[in-house]
């Protein structure tokens, strides 16, 4: 069962990483922009203290206007650099990015986030998504393992919408998000992270 799930997974990043080739900068930018702004208006941006982000690769969400706005209220964000075969979550401003593994850009150095920090929001890329929360990343496993140590904090991940699968495969060790965030709803799988899904479509 674990080979073929393997399979599945790699069939499917190959034909989602296709997919994503075929989307133009200004559709990602313009779907960023209205990603960004919904996760600004739900209740859960309001209440945080640390955030954590990423730098966006080609075809991803880029979540820098969240980024913008959370140093405007003062926020502590964080970046991932990769430690394999894990992340480490950085304090560090964006301008101090540097080009690191896999020509992601990630923190030089910054005190780590405490996994026992509360009030700690988590915004994810991916491949793909579905409505349980289940995510497909890239196949190092390298969000799994991070996430695995940052239980109490809160993931969401961002996404086109044409990344919303109606299901996913998802193994043991697979670490849903709590929220998907696409330019058209906000998917919520809260329910202690059980898959059970509720959808908020964005007017």
């Amino acid at each position: 069962m674990g080979e073929h799930l393997r399979q599945l997974k790699g069939v499917l990043r190959s034909a989602l990483r296709a997919e994503r080739r075929g989307r133009s900068p200004e559709e990602i930018a313009r779907a960023s922009r209205e990603i960004s702004a919904s996760v600004l208006r739900l209740a859960v941006f309001q209440h945080i203290r640390h955030l954590v982000a990423y730098a966006a690769a080609p075809g991803e969400v880029d979540p820098a206007d969240l980024v913008q706005a959370a140093i405007s209220r003062g926020l502590t964000i964080y970046f991932p650099r990769l430690v394999e075969p894990t992340l480490e979550f950085l304090a560090c401003p964006p301008a101090r990015l540097r080009l690191g593994a896999f020509g992601l850009s990630e923190p030089p150095g910054g005190h780590p986030l405490d996994p026992a920090s509360p009030d700690v929001l988590f915004l994810v890329p991916g491949l793909a998504f579905d409505p349980a929360g289940t995510r497909l990343g890239r196949g190092g496993g390298h969000y799994d393992r991070a996430l695995a140590d940052h239980r109490s904090a809160m993931r969401i991940g961002l996404a086109c919408e044409a990344q919303i699968q109606s299901s996913l495969p998802r193994e043991p060790w697979d670490q849903p998000m709590d929220a998907v965030v696409t330019e058209r709803r906000v998917l919520w799988a809260t329910a202690g992270r059980s898959g059970v899904a509720f959808e908020e479509n964005l007017s």
